[in-house]
């Protein structure tokens, strides 16, 4: 991920962490043992006060990349605090959840942290910025943070998207994938089934059809073309009435048929170009949903659209 993307990331998490007078900025790094004191700004606390979050939206942590941290943190420190905030008489996890299964297992008895009073959504939104920043979510769980702050907090896409540092139709593509079935979830979250395989599924009507097609995915390594023509050659009924209508008619120049497949790969959508000899036509993108019109239009317009 480039630099500016992970500037971009979170545009309100300076605000969020700005430190109060005196404090030590939130992204101070220093080395920490288990037996030295936090620097200035921060405040040593016992493991056992600590409670994972429960809004954190990686499920999977890897356990080589889980025994590279304890091997580092036992050699050179910690060079980052967590960051937590009060609950009761404990302390949940804001950020920094890998760090702290790293330091359980190196039976460490105390920590340094960052301590801030932060409500449920700045919670979601930091976990969100601190794993989208390392590149550490698989496509279901980024899509699932984002559906959580729609649902939970009210948030339309175009404000989640601000929150993270997203453009909106990258919240609202990756808030299509829920749609699949559950079985082909599974095998996005396990990556037997890539980001691209995933989206030219959605093309696909039936739950079924899109199980079977993943499961022949994971198994044959088929590549996300391969997975788009046979998508497109499914026979959606709409495709075979309009396959019935244009029986006898004059076959479309080449050239349409060229536009069109890019269009298909572009917008993830059914499109339609019609040629008359006259050289005028027409193109036709088809959209299922008030949110996959949303997604095609922040596509064709960028950052020129207009929000009415």
């Amino acid at each position: 991920m480039s630099s500016d993307r992970v500037r971009r990331l979170g545009r309100g998490l300076d605000a969020l962490l700005a430190p109060t007078s005196g404090a030590a900025r939130a992204d101070l790094k220093f080395p920490t043992k288990a037996d030295t004191p936090a620097a200035p700004g921060f405040q040593t606390i016992a493991v056992k006060l600590i409670t994972p979050n429960p809004l954190q939206p990686r499920r999977e942590f890897d356990e080589g990349e889980l025994a590279e941290l304890r091997s580092s943190i036992r050699s050179n420190g910690l060079l980052q605090p967590l960051l937590v905030r009060p609950v009761g008489a404990s302390y949940e996890i804001v950020a920094g959840e890998r760090r702290f299964r790293a330091i359980q297992s190196l039976g460490w008895r105390e920590v340094p942290v960052h301590v801030r009073e932060l409500d449920d959504q700045a919670v979601l939104t930091l976990a969100l910025i601190e794993n989208l920043q390392r590149s550490d979510l698989n496509p279901i769980e980024e899509a699932e943070g984002y559906q959580a702050l729609v649902t939970r907090f009210s948030l339309t896409q175009q404000q989640v998207a601000d929150a993270v540092g997203r453009e909106r139709s990258t919240v609202a593509n990756m808030l299509r994938l829920l749609a699949l079935p559950q079985t082909v979830l599974t095998l996005v979250r396990t990556g037997a089934v890539s980001l691209g395989h995933a989206r030219a599924l959605l093309g696909l009507s039936d739950s079924s059809a899109m199980a079977a097609l993943a499961a022949a995915i994971a198994t044959d390594g088929m590549t996300v073309r391969e997975v788009e023509r046979r998508v497109r050659e499914s026979g959606s009924i709409k495709t075979r009435v309009r396959a019935k209508k244009d029986a006898g008619a004059p076959e479309r120049p080449a050239e349409a048929r060229g536009i069109e497949e890019q269009l298909r790969r572009k917008f993830q959508t059914d499109v339609s170009v019609t040629v008359s000899a006259a050289g005028r036509g027409d193109v036709r993108l088809s959209f299922y949903s008030a949110d996959d019109l949303e997604r095609m239009l922040d596509l064709l317009l960028g950052p020129t659209r207009e929000v009415l």
